[in-house]
């Protein structure tokens, strides 16, 4: 252990100071943190459980869209003329006619149920003319079969399908004709079938990248189930379930201890089949990851207290003395005395520093005099990277339209569509130029834009370019940032025809190039936030490419040069490139390189 020394005067010493300095810097951040973690931990179970419930509620709002589709069904195939037809035909008499009219109910059962991602049957049976058609050919259908049909709900029960027997969901429709039969008894079954391993394929896809364990529940049934879920314990949570659901028999989430082991429960009933989605989530994978972010913490701390100790003492002893006599050489070099040398001390750390200090100073006045080309040099490595981060990000949405197209095979707009992303992609991948004349950074415009055209037919646009300006030279993909911004933030939200307008005229000692658009537009306070970004150095925002844009104006032309940004009389947004083309004069001379007007 560490003695506290005192030095004359009774005066603690640099280590004690240091040491005391570590243990209060220690205690208020240990303590703000500990506070901290029980706030997060509390505030990241709280946003898990509505997360996981938000997520229950859609998985709930897919199954009941599913279900209620299939049940609209039955209403359909009751309505089909041919199913009409049906109560007509009876089975003693088999004729042609009857004998077409249940083929072409046969055929349209089996379209509507191949419609549906589901696996399903449809039946429609006759008891007046004692006719049945249906998907399903291992189940026999008669009156006796239906006589104890559920009509107001799906009954979960064994049926007899193609693959076997299965567990299922069943519902009946019955519809009675006055004109045919006395009120009350119905001349028309239409019944709807769908297996349980749909909604358990459904759980398949629900539990990817998931901790949870959630399974379909009702009363006096077997919970429908992942397969990779434990039996045992889905039926053990299923009777816990039972007991919680009383408070809120609808939706709910709660934390309970299950097996001694604690658990966010979620839970939501399906308004159509009357069954519960339950989620049964382990808090320790959940709070896992604070838990050992926690633990680092204390780690570090102790880890933190020992290597100041280790430190301080050093400081005490090595340091001190060195970082004297680095000061004083700085201040010697500050006032011009580039002849200033240090003298090496002990064989440490601080040697080897000293040493280029000392060679450093040797070498500053050669230094100042590449300053100038340094800063050049610089300046283009800047310019290199602001281009670089323009380069289009949308490959994807191009490869997935073209995929559709060809899915669907269109193979005119595809050679049409492929031209135009070639002739974009080999303009902007093209890196041997800095500069290029407007003509051909108009040609990577229309091929943008017509990227965009073909896929979203609302989109519209005009070019109106003086002829003379054609010719001019200006940096590569200087202008195409203004029109994907157009498309990226003012198309977006916009409903009906979405229109962007392209000008260009020359002005008094540069010209300038307009892009217009009758977008969203832009609220006063966020145009003159953007305004002011794009003076900044740096920003996360999505103002990326238009400050990238207005930099590179500037390093180019010049102060003057840069972008003008207003609202648009279209509705939009209006977004400029304001070029001054004349050599600014700073102190007698400027550095700043000058690019021709033409080629």
């Amino acid at each position: 252990m560490f003695r506290m020394r005192r030095g004359p005067a009774g005066k603690m010493n640099i280590f004690t100071k240091v040491m005391i300095v570590i243990v209060l810097m220690l205690i208020p951040i240990i303590a703000m943190y500990n506070s901290s973690n029980k706030t997060s931990t509390r505030v990241v179970e709280q946003e898990l459980l509505q997360i996981n419930l938000n997520r229950i509620h859609f998985f709930v709002e897919q199954l009941d869209v599913e279900v209620n589709r299939l049940w609209r069904a039955a209403f359909v195939i009751a309505a089909d003329p041919d199913t009409l037809q049906l109560q007509l035909r009876t089975s003693s008499e088999p004729d042609y006619s009857s004998l077409e009219t249940k083929r072409v109910l046969l055929q349209k059962l089996d379209m509507q149920s191949t419609s549906f991602e589901w696996e399903n049957d449809f039946t429609v049976y006759s008891p007046l003319s004692d006719v049945v058609a249906s998907t399903n050919m291992k189940q026999v259908y008669d009156s006796a079969y239906f006589k104890d049909s559920v009509y107001d709900r799906w009954d979960y029960r064994v049926a007899l399908t193609d693959r076997g027997p299965e567990k299922a969901f069943v519902r009946v429709l019955n519809t009675p004709f006055e004109s045919l039969t006395k009120l009350g008894d119905p001349n028309l079954y239409v019944e709807v079938t769908f297996t349980a391993d749909n909604l358990v394929k459904m759980l398949d896809r629900f539990m990817q990248g998931s901790v949870g364990q959630p399974f379909l529940y009702h009363p006096g049934f077997d919970p429908i189930m992942s397969r990779e879920l434990d039996p045992e314990l889905i039926n053990a949570m299923a009777k816990q379930f039972d007991t919680m659901k009383a408070d809120n028999p609808s939706e709910g989430s709660v934390t309970i201890t299950f097996q001694d082991e604690p658990y966010l429960v979620n839970y939501v009933a399906s308004s159509s089949l009357g069954w519960y989605l339950v989620d049964f989530q382990p808090m320790q994978k959940v709070l896992q990851p604070i838990n050992h972010s926690k633990l680092t913490f204390y780690a570090a701390g102790l880890l933190l207290l020992l290597m100041g100790s280790a430190s301080a003492a050093l400081l005490y002893r090595n340091v001190q003395k060195p970082i004297n006599d680095l000061i004083r050489g700085v201040k010697s070099l500050r006032r011009g005395a580039y002849d200033h040398r240090i003298k090496s001390g002990p064989n440490n750390e601080f040697h080897y520093l000293i040493e280029q200090f000392n060679l450093m100073s040797e070498d500053i006045q050669t230094l100042i005099d590449k300053v100038y080309a340094e800063q050049l040099s610089a300046k283009e490595s800047s310019l290199k990277h602001l281009q670089a981060q323009i380069n289009p990000h949308f490959l994807y949405n191009n490869f997935a339209y073209i995929q559709s197209m060809a899915q669907l095979d269109r193979t005119k707009v595809i050679i049409a569509f492929t031209q135009h992303l070639s002739q974009y992609y080999r303009y902007t991948t093209r890196t041997e130029q800095q500069l290029t004349m407007l003509a051909e950074e108009m040609d990577l415009i229309r091929n943008y834009l017509e990227i965009h055209r073909m896929q979203s037919e609302r989109l519209h646009f005009h070019e109106q370019i003086d002829e003379d300006m054609l010719s001019i030279l200006l940096p590569r993909l200087l202008f195409q940032p203004l029109v994907e911004n157009a498309i990226v933030h003012g198309m977006e939200g916009k409903r009906g025809q979405f229109e962007i307008v392209i000008t260009g005229r020359r002005i008094e000692g540069g010209w300038e190039l307009i892009v217009e658009d009758n977008g969203v537009g832009m609220k006063q306070g966020d145009l003159l936030a953007l305004r002011h970004s794009l003076s900044l150095q740096a920003s996360a925002d999505h103002s990326l490419g238009l400050r990238n844009v207005h930099q590179r104006l500037k390093h180019y032309y010049g102060a003057s040069s840069g972008l003008v940004i207003e609202h648009s009389s279209l509705g939009g947004l209006r977004v400029g490139l304001v070029i001054k083309t004349e050599v600014i004069d700073d102190a007698g001379g400027s550095d700043r390189r000058r690019y021709t007007l033409s080629s």
